[in-house]
């Protein structure tokens, strides 16, 4: 769906992050840029899609703010969707305590969609108290609206594309955005609603050791095995660990009304799988979870520090089956430097996080990599600087 200058024309595209700036969140005092844009490389087009990047994979030392630059990244999903937020805990301290105290949060966002671009910048002082939000369509501002003035000219929205509806919010808890998109049928302007698309299919998960959490795309929380059993997929699990090197016999029985996931041993013994499957296995049925019940229905994926549970070869499978077998936005955050060859990705689809910048290799370097290039090897060495 997309929004052509001067008049509303739905197209059939996917809709993608072209980039994203955060400024005064969290860890991030100065302004901090991801920018997906794609380069000419002419190897591993699997990465890339419409001239951005796909498949992103983020490196950086720990404490630089990778998670928070997913946490920043989502935090648009919490006013604009009625999907799973983060919670407000997790968001504090929301605004940066180097920064004057009334300063607040803005974060800004490309988005393409076709040879269309929708840009979306708001402003907050914490996760559920907006200041200010912007949105343009190729450049032409169509809702710009201030929440602490009650002036018409500080409330703008274009009436030649939202028409004659009502928009004076009593509080700056509601999104004009989402008041609009809620009160408007739905087709009535196009380019919103691949807007809201795009934020209501955005996931992000990650497993540590203190257990699994997730933000967006869904209202709700399942059991992993139930989600298995509920898409019948158990033989596609089974499979799924067979590739990883996993070798389980795997049934359902039902125990007390619902039912288990169950081991069976070669002596006729069985056990619940959860409590002999390792972390790294646990991690494997939480990514297989979501695949089968959220990927095709995804726009963008980001998944924090998704391999620190397992081998580096299982690692390496999921980068590929997300670069071959999906058509959703990836951003993976990492510390495995074995992802990082051309095999899996390429110099503008890895990135490195620094205090000031986010940069592609491709930036981070004078010198001009080409496929026979061993990233891995050139990072090691100090090739690359941020």
């Amino acid at each position: 769906m997309c929004y052509h200058k001067g008049s509303l024309v739905l197209t059939t595209v996917m809709i993608m992050l072209k980039s994203f700036e955060v400024e005064n969140f969290r860890g991030f005092q100065n302004p901090i840029r991801l920018c997906l844009v794609a380069r000419n490389y002419d190897y591993n087009p699997a990465v890339v899609k419409d001239g951005l990047v796909k498949n992103a994979i983020l490196y950086g030392p720990n404490g630089i703010g990778k998670s928070s630059l997913g946490l920043a990244l989502f935090d648009a999903a919490r006013h604009l969707t009625d999907t799973t937020p983060f919670p407000a805990e997790r968001l504090e301290p929301y605004c940066n305590l180097d920064n004057p105290a009334d300063r607040p949060a803005c974060f800004t966002y490309e988005l393409l969609c076709g040879g269309t671009t929708i840009r979306y910048r708001y402003e907050k002082r914490a996760p559920d108290a907006l200041v200010r939000e912007t949105l343009c369509f190729d450049g032409r501002k169509v809702v710009d609206y201030c929440y602490a003035e009650a002036r018409q000219e500080a409330r703008f929205v274009d009436k030649s594309v939202f028409g004659d509806i009502k928009t004076d919010l009593p509080d700056n808890r509601l999104s004009i955005l989402k008041y609009l998109h809620r009160n408007l049928p739905t087709g009535t302007v196009p380019a919103l609603d691949a807007f809201f698309r795009f934020f209501e299919g955005m996931l992000w998960y990650r497993s540590l050791s203190e257990g699994n959490s997730y933000a967006g795309f869904t209202t709700g929380s399942r059991m992993l095995e139930d989600v298995i059993f509920e898409a019948n997929a158990l033989p596609g699990f089974v499979a799924f660990l067979e590739e990883n090197g996993l070798h389980y016999d795997l049934t359902f029985r039902e125990v007390d009304g619902k039912p288990r996931l169950i081991a069976r041993f070669k002596d006729g013994r069985e056990a619940f799988f959860g409590s002999v499957a390792s972390t790294g296995t646990k991690a494997l049925m939480l990514f297989y979870s979501w695949k089968i019940s959220a990927f095709s229905r995804l726009s963008f994926l980001f998944i924090d520090e998704f391999d620190a549970f397992l081998h580096y070869q299982s690692a390496a499978a999921i980068v590929r089956l997300l670069n071959e077998h999906t058509d959703f936005q990836t951003v993976l955050t990492t510390h495995n430097t074995y992802l990082m060859q051309n095999a899996f990705t390429r110099p503008d689809a890895c990135f490195l996080m620094g205090e000031q910048r986010v940069a592609c290799l491709a930036d981070a370097t004078q010198k001009e990599i080409r496929a026979a290039h061993n990233l891995e090897n050139l990072y090691l060495n100090g090739a690359f600087r941020v």
